[in-house]
Order: structure tokens, then sequence, then C-alpha cells
């Protein structure tokens, strides 16, 4: 950390700003800077960018496998593009494409024949807040499967869960192709994007599990419920939340062995059990990271 003076002219107090950081953006007499005051009181100041004009995407294709082409339709929609066209050169039933996971759910795609386009996607400017929203959806969606286990409620959440990541990685995206201005640091959009993902995955095996594990849904409420506590407030993330947290994702599948109806059940849940322990190593590093730069 460097130390300056605070220099005063009249009513006005300024400081000089460091000149490797100038340099490294680019910065002479005549540019300009953004401000924002942070909750904490901490003054940030963010390099003034050039966004570069979204551009429209253009794909022609021969692939008819619903699956591949469902992944072109997501890449691009989570790309700061103006707009984009995928051309299918071969005649397929598109309403296989539609069932496809999470396509049905983006805004702007129309799909019409043998094309699909959108014009102008949604922006999201605040993936930290999108992480904490996809924690508590995990949390209300673990509790209905406890309770009454409503099976469309508890799609509706995963994917709404799905969706959350994806507008995740959309912002994670703009922030880093076209330096769209964030509150956030690079790091912290790359644990946030880390988080999401294995958070993601791991609603995909836990809809597998039916009210009948009870026992480990209750287990896995814990881990949860203290996720949601760390990212409430990132920045006082220390060495003690960390280490709690670790040990929670160290679930002891052995003890609820008896819960599960099988092996299928006993295996989804080791994986369960393998996102929240690579979570917990994001979180550890976040936290170094942390103190590392106190």
């Amino acid at each position: 950390m460097e130390i300056r003076n605070i220099q005063r002219t009249g009513d006005m107090h300024y400081l000089y700003l460091p000149t490797a950081w100038c340099r490294e953006h680019k910065i002479g007499s005549k540019s300009k800077v953004s401000i924002e005051q942070a909750s904490d009181g901490k003054l940030v100041i963010y390099p003034q960018i050039t966004l570069d004009k979204p551009k429209h995407l253009k794909f022609d294709i021969s692939e008819d496998e619903e699956e591949i082409i469902h992944k072109l339709v997501v890449s691009a929609y989570i790309h700061p593009v103006a707009s984009f066209e995928i051309n299918l050169e071969k005649e397929m039933d598109l309403t296989k494409l539609l069932n496809q996971k999470r396509l049905i759910s983006l805004e702007s795609v129309e799909i019409d024949k043998n094309q699909i386009t959108s014009n102008g996607t949604v922006t999201v400017s605040d993936p930290e807040s999108l992480l904490k929203t996809m924690v508590k959806k995990i949390k209300n969606m673990i509790i209905i499967m406890q309770k009454s286990y409503d099976k469309e409620l508890i799609e509706r959440y995963e994917d709404e869960i799905d969706r959350s990541k994806m507008l995740i990685d959309k912002s994670v995206i703009e922030s880093l192709t076209i330096g769209k201005t964030s509150k956030l640091k690079t790091i912290e959009l790359y644990y946030i994007s880390l988080i999401s993902k294995e958070l993601e995955r791991m609603v995909d095996r836990l809809i597998c599990l039916d009210n009948s594990n009870q026992k480990f849904l209750d287990v896995i409420t814990k881990p949860i419920e203290m996720l949601q506590g760390i990212l409430q407030n990132p920045d006082a993330l220390d060495q003690d939340s960390a280490i709690q947290f670790a040990k929670a994702a160290l679930i002891k599948i052995d003890d609820i062995k008896n819960d599960s109806k099988g092996t299928k059940a006993y295996d989804i849940m080791g994986r369960i059990k393998q996102h929240l322990i690579t979570v917990s190593e994001v979180i550890m590093d976040w936290m170094v990271t942390i103190e590392m730069q106190d």
C-alpha cells in the first residue's frame, strides 16, 4: 500500500495519481476518470474506458444437433453484442431446441424456421447481487424439497438458478471484454464466476434427490447458510469464516448413507459434497486475496 499526502488549494483537496497507474491506463493531462464512493466510505477511482461499439454477429452452420446449437445460442447471448443471428443450413425440429435447458428463458431470442435471432440483449451490471440471489434461491429450493416437495416449484427454482448463473457469466464477460466499469475488481469477478459455476452444477445434482433424503438435505443447509452470510459482506471475509465454511463443506456422507435410496443417491451426495468443497477452496482463495491487500 502506498501513502500519499493530501494537497489543498483554497477549499479544494486533491492528491496526485500514481505515475505507474497513469502510464498503465494511458492517462494523460486531457484524460478523465470515474470516481465512486463505496458504501464503506472508500473512494474508488476507475480509469476512463472507451467502450467498443457492440457488434452484430452472424453464424451460418450446417450442424443439426440440438445440444450443439443450444451451446452456440447461449454463448452468443452472454456476450456483449448488439445482436446476433444463427442461420441453420439443415431443417430441424425447433421444438426440440426449445426444450433444451435454459434456452426458453432467454429474453429477445427468437426462433423462426431455420433462423435464430436476437436484437439487443439484457445488460447486467451487478454480478455480486446476482450471486447473493442465487444462493438465496438454492436455500429456498432446499426448504421446499424438505417440506412439500412441490416438483413444479423446485423445477422453477432450478430454472431461476440457471438463469442467475448465466447472467453472472454475461456480466463478467462484459466487464472483461469491453471494459465495462464495475465496482468489482477483476479477481472478485473471477471468484464470483467460479462460485456460481459450482453452485449451478451442484443444483443439477441436488434435484435428482427427493424428500426421502431428509438427513442429507438438513446437513447441506448449514454450508449454504454460511455461504449466504459470507456473501453479504465479502470484504469482511476472514480466516475464521473461511475455515468454518471449509469444515461445513466436508459433509460426512457415511453417516447419512442409511438415509439414501441405493448407490445412485449416495453417489449424488458425493458429487454435491465435492461441489461444496470446490466452493470452499474458492472462498479460501478469496480470503487470502483480501488479507494480502489489507
